[in-house]
C-alpha cells in the first residue's frame, strides 16, 4: 500500500497532481481501494511512503492495538515503511482509513489520501444478502470531498490562519475524486455509503425530483 504523488484530472482534461494510496493485485493497479473483510479476519498491509514528506494510517473507528492505530509520533519519512497486523474486531458497517501525520493530516486527506474499510459480520451479511446488494453495484461507498481548483485545475490547500482555526472549505465538490459524477441506476434498493471526507464542509444530502426535495424516511 504505497501513498505517492500521482497526476489524475480532477475537472476536465487538465491533470492535476493529487496524493494517493495505491495497491497492486492480479496485474492490475487501485487507487484508494476499498478494503472489505469480515468480522475475526486477520488484515495485514505495509504502507510505503513514497511522499515527501512523513506520513502514516489511521484506521478510523477500528478497534485496533495502540501500535497498529496510526499514531502521528509512528509516522514514517520518505521511502520508510510501516507493518499492519491486526485482527478485525469491530461489528459490521462503513469505516474508513486516512492519513494520521502530526499538522499535515488535513491536508493530506484534502489532497486524495482517503479509503473505505468495510467491515461485514452476520448482521452486515444477512442484509446484503435480503437485499441482493453486490458492492460497487448496488452496495455503493460515496466519499464526499470539497477542494479549491487555481486555473490549471491543481488542488489549492492554503488556508489563512482563520481558516485553520475555522476550517478549510472549497467550492468544487467531489465523490470519489469525481466532480458531478453520474450514476445510472434501476428500480430496485440500493445502498450507499456516504463519508463526509471533506475538511471542515458540513453537507444536507437529499434526493431531488423536479427541483424538489423529497421526504427521506
Amino acid at each position: 500500500m504505497t501513498a505517492k504523488q500521482a497526476v489524475q484530472p480532477l475537472v476536465g482534461d487538465q491533470e492535476a497532481r493529487i496524493y494517493v494510496y495505491e495497491t497492486t493485485g492480479g496485474g492490475a493497479s487501485f487507487i484508494n481501494p476499498v478494503i472489505k473483510l469480515k468480522q475475526g479476519d486477520i488484515f495485514q498491509a505495509t504502507l510505503i511512503n513514497q511522499l515527501s514528506e512523513d506520513t502514516i494510517v489511521h484506521w478510523h473507528g477500528l478497534h485496533v492495538d495502540w501500535y497498529m492505530d496510526g499514531h502521528p509520533s509512528y509516522a514514517v519519512p520518505q521511502g520508510a515503511s510501516y507493518k499492519y497486523h491486526f485482527t478485525v474486531q469491530s461489528r459490521g458497517g462503513t469505516y474508513w482509513y486516512h492519513p494520521h501525520p502530526h499538522g499535515m493530516t488535513a491536508r493530506q486527506s484534502y489532497m486524495g489520501l482517503s479509503g473505505f474499510f468495510i467491515v461485514e459480520d452476520r448482521d452486515d451479511l444477512n442484509l446484503r444478502n435480503s437485499l441482493d446488494l453486490k458492492l460497487g453495484e448496488t452496495d455503493i461507498p460515496l466519499v464526499i470531498q470539497d477542494k479549491r481548483l487555481d486555473e490549471k485545475g491543481q488542488p489549492v490547500y492554503q488556508p489563512t490562519e482563520m481558516e485553520k482555526f475555522m476550517g478549510y472549505e472549497g467550492d468544487v465538490i467531489f465523490v470519489n475524486l469525481t466532480a458531478n459524477p453520474v450514476l445510472e441506476v434501476r428500480s430496485r434498493v440500493y445502498r450507499f455509503r456516504l463519508l463526509n471526507g471533506s475538511n471542515a464542509r458540513i453537507y444536507r444530502l437529499a434526493f431531488v425530483k423536479g427541483g424538489d426535495n423529497l421526504p427521506i424516511m
